[in-house]
């Protein structure tokens, strides 16, 4: 499909039924190899955002593919005092993305997916890198399916660069946000995480965690983790996301709540961070 007809196709399904409306699994993807970057090019920006909502004008980012269906980024912009602010930043994403994943699948950037540019201005959301991961990982509870949904802050190639031997450096006490402990594993091309100190009591369920990223120090990356079979309930619903006194860097916005909306008639998830606050 041509760039300029995917545009046009994504435009139609992304939008005829509200933000809530899902992406057809049809099109096509900027590359099909597992071991690629399902980066989408240029061509596959959304140009033409839809009139305004009432939490203001949606503005549709880049498309990519994940186990065959794709998916796309988007935020929402309110005018404030005369200035287009980021009101709410996301990602849409088929029911079929979730079923499709393979039964034995190795650890990869399943997906790599730019948010739209004024996202990327005014946020600490720049780009999402999914991860399935069938067998789970440690520590305990950690151990079901479940989906990594890292939203990073920082360019594709500054993230790709991340060599843990590089920098050993760990956070301050201010980037920590309250109920996480200090990292205690270091993926490269992703950083430092750290879990939520409940996730480690005696006896704790695991069906949807949201972890913190660091690299040098810094906080670079919001990971929502869902397990496959929360994902499979279809249904809504919503993670707060603790944030530190301080996330190092350039002052931004911080999304403190994440809303994972089923939309039955469109078989999607669409994932939408909100209630931005700002930060150091």
């Amino acid at each position: 499909m041509k760039a300029s007809s995917l545009a046009a196709f994504v435009t139609l399904t992304m939008f005829s039924g509200g933000l809530g409306g899902g992406l057809s699994s049809a099109g096509c993807s900027s590359s099909d190899s597992p071991d690629s970057h399902a980066t989408p090019d240029a061509g596959n920006t959304n140009d033409h955002a839809p009139a305004l909502t009432s939490t203001g004008e949606v503005v549709a980012g880049k498309t990519g593919t994940l186990f065959g269906a794709q998916i796309a980024s988007f935020a929402r912009v309110a005018k404030v005092d005369g200035n287009e602010v980021v009101h709410s930043v996301g990602v849409i994403v088929p029911l079929a993305a979730f079923t499709s994943a393979p039964a034995s699948h190795p650890y990869q950037d399943d997906v790599v997916l730019e948010m739209p540019d004024i996202a990327v201005e005014q946020t600490i959301v720049h780009h999402l890198r999914a991860n399935w991961l069938p067998s789970g990982h440690g520590p305990t509870p950690y151990g079901e399916a479940h989906f990594d949904l890292h939203f990073l802050r920082g360019t594709i190639d500054a993230i790709d660069s991340i060599q843990c031997r590089a920098n050993k450096s760990k956070p301050a006490a201010d980037k920590l946000p309250e109920g996480y402990g200090p990292p205690e594993l270091c993926v490269d091309g992703s950083g430092d995480h750290s879990w939520p100190l409940a996730d480690k009591a005696a006896g704790a369920k695991f069906s949807a965690s949201l972890i913190m990223g660091y690299w040098a120090g810094n906080v670079v990356f919001i990971e929502p983790m869902i397990t496959k079979s929360r994902l499979m309930q279809k249904q809504t619903f919503e993670m707060a996301i603790p944030k530190p006194a301080s996330a190092g860097g350039e002052r931004t916005l911080y999304p403190t709540h994440m809303t994972a909306r089923f939309d039955e008639a469109n078989e999607s998830y669409t994932f939408e961070f909100d209630q931005l606050e700002p930060i150091d």
